[in-house]
């Protein structure tokens, strides 16, 4: 798949910055992260019971400010969070979750994101959305979404966020 090859070299680039904070380094993975998936906005989240925290965005539409909260029931990432692993939508609107608050309220076609696991336990989403559809998601781009997460857990544990 074109792309991801050049993505994984990026992700691993900014991991292994040595003059880069980690909160610097989770805002690059995320631009990284809207590239590859063609994506509009990133999000990072922690999950707290049924609330949902943006903890970061970046976003050529909307940002969304660090600590706004949504109920995880209004989000895709609930169905993210429920499978365990990377999940996505290139056209929502056509797709099982067409009914889902989320679409409903913002109409984001395409989604894709994975869990943000610390030590074995989900601690948030990181997610890529846009309000275009576009073509399925490869098996690579979920791979890639995969490692994305793992890269971005890694940076909330170096930044004290996540224990």
């Amino acid at each position: 798949m074109e792309g991801i090859e050049e993505a994984a070299a990026d992700v691993l680039a900014i991991a292994e910055r040595q003059d880069l904070k980690p909160q610097e380094k989770i805002i690059r993975l995320l631009a990284c992260g809207n590239e590859l998936f063609k994506t509009a906005s990133a999000l990072v989240s922690n999950v707290r019971g049924c609330r949902y925290v943006v903890m970061y965005c970046v976003s050529d539409e909307v940002e969304v400010d660090p600590g706004t909260e949504f109920g995880l029931g209004d989000t895709y990432c609930v169905h993210t969070l429920n499978a365990e692993a990377p999940l996505a939508f290139h056209k929502a609107g056509s797709s099982e979750i067409a009914g889902h608050p989320c679409y409903e309220m913002f109409r984001l076609e395409t989604y894709i994101g994975a869990p943000i696991k610390i030590g074995g336990t989900p601690w948030g989403t990181v997610n890529f959305t846009a309000i275009e559809a576009r073509e399925p998601f490869a098996p690579p781009e979920l791979e890639m979404m995969a490692a994305l997460s793992e890269a971005v857990g890694r940076e909330l544990i170096a930044a004290g966020q996540a224990a």
